[in-house]
């Protein structure tokens, strides 16, 4: 066919700014909009959305047109460039893990493993016939008209486009209307898919004396041939599955999700009209008499099956005098491309087998009327071909507006979903409330992997981060060689000291903070084992002991021993029993040598790990010096506040155990945003942050992001009442895989919004983040083979081998 003859098929004008003003002087508009994500909502969420989408096409006037697009693409390149400009000014040592990073993104989606749908709804008014023919007369192409009249219809399209648009932002969809370029773009890719992929998209040219081409004239750029049941398309060849039979019975909402789960690129058309009503319940009534003359019958004999076609006539005639249903044309094609026929057949029959799904719909691959099929469903055209006619509520039911939530705006750490649509986490994301952060899952589930993982990424980005890990067994050792990073091994012998009465530098007298870490610290020294804390008078008592002690010591900080002498001299007997059991807390012993002494921690690199297990064997001191940690942490980002400051702590219940270190961590999670901040807490049982509705109404509050990975052998009620989920998020958890050496799933919540993440790892970085010993020995046979070798040059090795198993 001839560009000349494409063109002159479609009913296109012109644009009116960003309105289109079609050929039968009609006019619509389009919107972009961000479908909602149902993969773990209650089903009652579910179906309050479906309600609110009935309840917009009932609002439609008679003759409006909607079409809802919903066009699976493989296109990631904007997302990809996007993440990969969070990490150009990132350190030398860092240049080749992101480039290993992004080699997979590219070669994965160069293989058209990624899918990244778009949503689009376009409305067209009804065409206002403006002059009166004769029986016989031919309407005109296009009609001229005032502009008068053409500015009351575009006034009165308006009022109606806002109430839609009203009604889209009350579903969370946050529609964006398209401006006459976004519009051409979508028309022009449609039309020319295989030439807008490799040679991109051109502008649109305003129609003017010089530019004589026409907006149609200027999408038709490519040849579409016909070949039965299939178009040719530049390179690709590309068929139409349309509805062929609606569900059997009832329908339900949410039920044509199952058409975006399909494991290829793909584009679902849905076009409805709401027809005129009067006309249709003259037919009903129509219908109707003529039903109930036969479920009379002859004599006393009645007709069982048209006594039931009779309720539902009936039933249906009540809700459309009622108003609470509408009687509406609706058609639903979907298009699907491929370079082979083999692999559209394999196409076809999956798509068939998805309709199925629905209810027992079916659909049918056209043939002969792919190509008008292919006119009428082209961005905004609105037209119908093989229309079947439905309630709005079945209509909602049957609609494709499902869509995956995609994180946050800004891609510092980007992955891909369950479904492979990427996802962006942003942990200082600007947007929201704070960045703190949960992360639990059971033993084996890889909680030290994904976080490493998810550090490799955020490392990356300018300014550079400082994170700072209070670790628990040596998880990000290898993550440290890589980055330059420093470790502090907590032991009694690693002649480390925390002074829990250091004041940062000017200040005198503690703050209320500091009085509630030091409060905290010593109740966790003093309190006995079986006690949850000490009694409010001797913590009174303690805290005036503390000032009493800074007034003593005004040329310098106090030290425990310090303290302790306070105590000592006290009136209080319950004061002097607590100054001795400091003596094994202070001087040279082997708790004094960490804790009763000056101050000797620098954290003077980007990332570093402070680890703990040392101390496991004395959980009395362990316990202190997580405390300490958090609070020498604190200070650490309140002296730099230019760049965020991320604190990982493992373990991290240990800090709520005493009520005085429970108000004290929970200060810090409230405050740490000051200082450009956040606390990520992570445990192997969930029961550690929600034993206490004390700590679960204090933390919960305060915290943005939750990590649940794998859990195994809980009590799976308890943990959806502790963790307030639905039936169908625990169902999502219960799912959460891991494939060591490809994948491994968790579930993220991030304020209202929910997501199953999958991590798949490239090669360099598994090599890096790895905690496993098969893999921690193949890591140093090869540096015993090349000793010579950098760390990075021996986990590039490795990651070489791997991909060439793979």
């Amino acid at each position: 066919m001839s560009n000349n003859t494409l063109a002159n098929k479609l009913p296109y004008w012109h644009f009116h700014h960003d309105y289109m003003v079609f050929m039968d002087g009609s006019l619509g508009l389009g919107f972009k909009i961000n479908g909602a994500d149902i993969s773990s909502a209650s089903n009652e969420a579910i179906n309050n959305l479906s309600k609110k989408f009935e309840t917009l096409l009932v609002s439609l006037d008679e003759g409006m047109k909607i079409q809802l697009v919903y066009d699976v693409k493989a296109n990631i390149e904007s997302i990809l460039n996007a993440h990969k400009s969070t990490s150009t000014e990132s350190l030398e040592i860092y240049k080749p893990i992101s480039k290993a990073r992004f080699d997979q993104f590219e070669e994965i989606a160069n293989d058209g493993g990624f899918y990244n749908p778009d949503l689009y709804i376009f409305v067209r008014s009804q065409h206002r016939q403006l002059s009166k023919r004769k029986f016989w007369q031919k309407q005109d192409h296009f009609e001229q008209i005032t502009q008068e009249s053409f500015q009351a219809s575009l006034f009165y399209f308006e009022r109606q486009i806002k109430t839609i648009e009203s009604s889209l932002r009350q579903m969370n969809f946050n529609p964006s209307r398209l401006n006459s370029e976004q519009w051409f773009k979508l028309v022009f890719e449609y039309f020319n898919s295989d030439r807008s992929e490799r040679v991109g998209v051109p502008n649109l040219r305003e129609f003017s004396e010089i530019n004589q081409q026409s907006f149609s004239s200027q999408v038709t750029l490519t040849d579409v041939f016909v070949d039965n049941d299939t178009l040719r398309i530049g390179n690709l060849l590309t068929r139409c599955v349309s509805l062929k039979t609606l569900p059997e019975g009832q329908t339900q909402a949410a039920m044509a999700e199952i058409l975006t789960k399909l494991p290829f690129h793909y584009k679902i058309v849905q076009t409805i009209k709401v027809l005129e009503q009067k006309k249709e319940a003259d037919r009903l009534q129509v219908q109707r008499r003529l039903t109930n003359s036969m479920a009379s019958g002859n004599g006393h004999v009645t007709d069982i099956e048209s006594e039931s076609q009779l309720e539902q006539i009936e039933g249906l005639i009540r809700e459309l005098l009622e108003g609470s249903e509408k009687l509406i044309s609706m058609e639903t094609s979907i298009y699907y491309s491929a370079k082979d026929k083999e692999k559209l057949d394999q196409m076809g029959d999956e798509i068939l087998k998805a309709l199925r799904q629905m209810g027992g719909c079916e659909g049918v691959i056209e043939t002969l009327p792919t190509l008008d099929l292919f006119f009428k469903n082209a961005p905004g055209v609105c037209d119908f071909s093989r229309e079947k006619k439905v309630k709005s509520s079945n209509a909602s039911h049957l609609t494709t507006m499902f869509d995956y939530w995609r994180g946050n705006k800004k891609p510092v750490c980007l992955l891909p979903n369950r479904d492979s649509v990427l996802f962006s986490i942003d942990p200082f994301a600007k947007e929201l409330p704070n960045w703190n952060g949960l992360i639990f899952g059971g033993s084996g589930a890889g909680k030290s992997f994904t976080i490493s993982q998810l550090m490799l990424q955020f490392y990356g980005q300018s300014p550079t981060p400082k994170i700072v890990w209070i670790d628990n067994g040596a998880s990000s050792e290898t993550l440290l060689d890589v980055l330059d990073g420093e470790f502090i091994n907590l032991n009694l012998d690693s002649n480390i000291c925390l002074n829990m009465f250091d004041l940062p530098k000017g200040e005198k007298l503690p703050s209320p903070t500091k009085v509630k870490l030091i409060l905290g610290a010593l109740e966790s020294i003093i309190k006995e084992d079986d006690s949850n804390g000490l009694p409010k008078r001797d913590k009174a008592l303690l805290e005036e002991a503390i000032f009493l002690t800074y007034n003593r010591c005004k040329e310098k900080a106090p030290t425990l021993s310090d303290f302790k002498e306070t105590l000592k001299s006290h009136s209080n007997k319950a004061l002097k029993d607590y100054a001795e059991i400091l003596y094994s807390w202070t001087g040279q012993t082997a708790y004094g040598k960490m804790l009763d002494g000056h101050t000797n921690i620098q954290l003077s690199k980007d990332l570093v790990t402070i680890e703990i297990k040392g101390l496991d064997t004395y959980p009395d001191l362990q316990n202190v010096f997580l405390l300490l940690l958090t609070d020498f942490i604190k200070n650490e980002a309140a002296n730099d506040l230019k760049r965020p400051y991320l604190l990982i702590i493992d373990e991290a219940w240990k800090l709520f155990e005493t009520k005085s270190g429970l108000s004290f961590t929970l200060e810090a999670y409230r405050t740490f945003r000051k200082f450009n901040g956040g606390i990520w807490c992570i445990s192997q049982n969930y029961k550690d942050f929600l034993s206490s509705q004390e700590i679960k109404n204090a933390i919960f509050p305060n915290t943005t992001s939750i990590f649940v990975l794998r859990q195994r052998k809980i009590d799976w009620k308890d943990f959806q009442e502790a963790m307030d989920l639905n039936d169908n998020e625990i169902e999502v958890i219960k799912s959460l895989e891991i494939v060591k050496g490809k994948y491994s799933e968790f579930y993220y919540l991030q304020d209202e919004n929910r997501a199953v993440l999958r991590l798949t790892p490239d090669p360099l970085s598994y090599w890096i983040c790895t905690s496993d010993g098969h893999d921690k020995s193949q890591i140093q046979d090869l540096q015993s083979q090349f000793p010579n070798l950098s760390k990075i040059e021996i986990l590039s090795k490795l990651a070489n081998k791997t991909k060439e198993a793979s």
